[in-house]
């Protein structure tokens, strides 16, 4: 009986120690599942730190890694063009052109030439000179000792003409221009019989000639397959001398001159074309024929500072009016090769030189142009 009591005495002791430690494991576990709560809490706002961090670095990293490879590429092309470079200066007879420089050159002619425009703000001044001479001969009958006989007119007409030009950049691809133009001019009449002066006369005349202002626009920008392409506008006044002793000096009437010019680039070549189309209005019951012209050729950097030019110019000009009424014979078709040469004789100074010789009887037999353009090193605006 009192083994049977022990042994109950002892399963209570042993369920009330069991429940107890059930209870103690039971607080011990919410514990530890509340901290490790905390720390998955504490995780996840390291683990978005560190996403944070990872960004920021990635794109500094990514600003400094993206000019390093740039510089390195631009580096390597370098030097590939120096070693190219050097292997064809090591050539027999090789000339190395700088292509910036030789871009400048060509530049500066193709603005002299109406086939590009300056930049805004930019002011070019050219004073020019000009020598031309024509020779023309008729037949004619003139009377010796009574006796009429045949004989030859010649007509020897020398022509100067001097030129200040002025070329303004405007905004809008656009370029004012204006020219102050004086002629002076020489006729000598000789009358042959046989081979033999019979009579000569020679008069001379100058005058100031007609001022020019033009309009000019960039109308279309070079392409894969278009050109660029130059609209302009001329107002030529009627400040100018008609002539001058029987001297014409090829001035004194308002004309109005429309033209389109486009170039192409294939460097170091550059191609140039243009036509135009004059009117002049009446004066003094007197209409000059209108003018309908084109000009093609292309100039070519010979070296950094020197380009060439070459170009065939041809007209047609109408019959000139009277009353109203057209003078039969006075229409004129003048035909014309032009050889051409410009450089760089200092920063901003260029000289120019150009031939002109004629092609058909209506053209000047000779032309020689010698100018010398100037742009200012500051722009005005």
């Amino acid at each position: 009986m009192g083994r049977r009591i022990l042994r109950m005495g002892l399963a209570g002791l042993a369920l009330m120690l069991f429940a107890t430690s059930a209870g103690a494991s039971d607080a011990r576990v919410e514990v530890l599942q509340r901290q490790l709560r905390e720390r998955d809490k504490v995780m996840l706002e390291l683990l978005r730190r560190v996403e944070a961090l990872e960004k920021q670095v990635g794109v500094a990293r990514t600003a400094r890694t993206t000019p390093t490879k740039e510089k390195a590429k631009a580096e390597k092309a370098t030097d590939e063009k120096a070693v190219v470079a050097k292997k064809a200066a090591q050539a027999p007879g090789t000339v190395i052109v700088d292509e910036r420089m030789a871009e400048r050159a060509l530049e500066r002619s193709l603005s002299r030439e109406g086939a590009l425009l300056l930049p805004s703000g930019v002011l070019e001044v050219e004073p020019s000179v000009t020598f031309a001479r024509q020779e023309d001969a008729t037949s004619s009958f003139v009377t010796s000792g009574g006796v009429i006989v045949a004989g030859e007119t010649e007509r020897n007409t020398n022509l100067f003409s001097a030129d200040l030009g002025f070329r303004l950049g405007l905004p809008w691809d656009s370029q004012l221009e204006i020219g102050l133009p004086y002629r002076w001019g020489q006729s000598e009449t000789v009358t042959n019989v046989g081979f033999s002066p019979f009579a000569s006369a020679t008069n001379s005349g100058g005058g100031e000639g007609d001022v020019r202002i033009g309009f000019a626009k960039t109308l279309l920008r070079e392409g894969l397959r278009t050109p660029d392409l130059i609209g302009r506008i001329t107002w030529n006044t009627d400040s100018g001398r008609i002539s001058d002793n029987g001297v014409s000096l090829g001035g004194g009437f308002h004309e109005i001159q429309g033209s389109v010019t486009a170039i192409k680039r294939q460097d170091p070549l550059v191609f140039i074309g243009s036509l135009s189309y004059q009117h002049s209005l009446e004066k003094d019951d007197v209409q000059p024929g209108f003018v309908v012209a084109t000009n093609l050729g292309g100039a070519i950097a010979m070296s950094p500072e020197t380009s060439l030019r070459l170009f065939l110019s041809g007209a047609y000009q109408g019959e000139t009016g009277l009353s109203g009424n057209g003078v039969g014979g006075s229409d004129r078709t003048i035909g014309s090769v032009i050889f051409g040469s410009s450089t760089l004789l200092a920063p901003g100074v260029l000289l120019n030189a150009s031939l002109g010789i004629g092609l058909t009887d209506d053209a000047d037999d000779m032309s020689l142009t010698v100018s010398l353009p100037i742009r200012l090193n500051s722009p005005l605006f």
